[in-house]
This record gives structure tokens, C-alpha cells and sequence, in this order.
């Protein structure tokens, strides 16, 4: 008997103990925010005003984004990709789009967040994430891509998986730069599929959703398609931070 009271006792205690840990540790982390708030305060990306909360834009700069009508890439007779863009190529989106010449990897990030807050996106069937690749040497001079970073936000939000099946093989310039036939030469084979053969039945007959960061002729995103057309999946989406119009 005293031994059944010393073991109920002693689980009492002990999630006694667990709960005051975990109240702790939320009021540590609520004085923490306060604190990083007066010390680091949060700005509106683009003009810079004073933001009470942690939003991105301010609710005039996020009041100019306007809904951009998705379009439809066609690839072969049989495979489509609709694209989904928060807004078009203008500010203020366009101002966390040209943050990645910066090095500013917060900003594609953002980017990821406005993406599964403003569009469609999160209503769409889809199984995994292929971001559009950089080539290395972009990336050791950028640090990072932007895409892939804003495919990593969709995953944490909706729950599926972030696969890198694209592999950039081919150096090429900016598609800025370039006229709407030059883009489309540039782009033309800098792809290839990065997966094992015997992987491939694995992808088959699934929802692949594509993520970059800039539509302009829709070049760059045909051309990953074509890629991943081998693998026989299903459907094709994408979804891009801005589109040009």
C-alpha cells in the first residue's frame, strides 16, 4: 500500500513538474518575442513603415497586390502546367524578388509564405514539390535558391514533401537579359532528371507541383517539364512569386 501511494505520488509530482516546464518555457518565449520586438522591431519590405505584428507588408503595400488569372502552359498534347503567381512583375512583391541579388534569403522566404497565403495554391492536389534548380555556380555566388527556399515553406504548410529530382546542368544567363526566343534557347536542355533509374516507378501517376520564382515566357518551367514527363505523373502545377504580364 505505501508503495502504490509513493508511485502515485511520486507521477503526480512529476507531471506537476512537465506542466510548469511547459508554462515556463511558453511565458520565456512570449517576454523573448516582446523583447526581440523593441529591440528588432518588424518593418513593412518595402516602404519601410513601422508594423505592429509580422506581416510582411503593411496594409497599404498589401493592398496593391492584385490577383493575377492563372495560366496555362501548354507542354504536349497531353500535358498541361497551370501556373499560380501572387501578383504581377511589379512592386511590392517584385521588391522580395530582387532581394535574391542581395543574398537576402528572408525575403525568399517571405516569398513562400505570400505564395501559400495569396493564391489558390493551398486548394490544390498535389503529392510533392519540385523547386527549379540553380546551377552551381549561381548558387555559390547567390548562397542559396530562391526557389528552393520558397518551396521549403510550402512543404511546412502543406504537409508534402519537397523533392529535388531536377539537376541544372547547363550555365545560363539571366532570362531577364535575354529576348523571348533567347530564353527559350537558353533553357533549352540545362535540365536533366536527378533519379535512379529503378526509382522512377516510385513517381509515377503523381500530382507534381513546380516552384520558381519569376515567370517570363514560361520557358524555364516547359522545359523542367519536359524533364519530369518521364517519370509519367499525373499532373503538372506551378506556382510562381510573380508573373510577367
Amino acid at each position: 500500500m505505501y508503495l502504490l501511494l509513493l508511485l502515485i505520488f511520486g507521477e503526480i509530482i512529476r507531471e506537476f513538474f512537465i506542466f510548469m516546464i511547459t508554462a515556463c518555457s511558453k511565458i520565456v518565449y512570449k517576454i523573448y518575442d516582446f523583447c526581440s520586438g523593441l529591440i528588432y522591431p518588424n518593418f513593412c519590405f518595402y516602404c519601410k513603415d513601422f508594423l505592429q505584428d509580422k506581416s510582411i507588408f503593411c496594409e497599404s503595400c498589401k493592398d496593391k497586390i492584385k490577383p493575377v488569372v492563372t495560366t496555362n502552359l501548354e507542354v504536349t498534347n497531353k500535358y498541361k502546367v497551370k501556373v499560380f503567381s501572387i501578383s504581377e512583375y511589379k512592386y511590392p512583391v517584385k521588391s522580395l524578388v530582387l532581394a535574391k541579388g542581395g543574398s537576402d534569403i528572408v525575403a525568399s522566404r517571405k516569398l513562400g509564405e505570400l505564395a501559400w497565403e495569396m493564391t489558390y495554391i493551398k486548394n490544390v492536389d498535389f503529392d510533392f514539390i519540385v523547386p527549379i534548380p540553380l546551377h552551381w555556380k549561381r548558387y555559390a555566388e547567390r548562397g542559396f535558391n530562391q526557389a528552393q527556399e520558397m518551396a521549403n515553406i510550402i512543404s511546412k504548410n502543406s504537409g508534402k514533401p519537397v523533392v529535388n529530382l531536377l539537376k541544372r546542368v547547363k550555365s545560363t544567363q539571366r532570362q531577364s537579359e535575354l529576348s523571348p526566343v533567347g530564353r527559350a534557347l537558353n533553357v533549352h536542355d540545362a535540365f536533366f532528371l536527378n533519379l535512379k533509374q529503378e526509382l522512377k516507378k516510385n513517381y509515377e501517376c503523381k500530382k507534381i507541383l513546380i516552384v520558381d520564382d519569376l515567370l517570363t515566357t514560361g520557358s524555364t518551367i516547359k522545359f523542367a517539364t519536359k524533364v519530369l514527363i518521364e517519370l509519367k505523373p499525373e499532373s503538372f502545377t506551378a506556382i510562381v512569386a510573380c508573373r510577367v504580364i
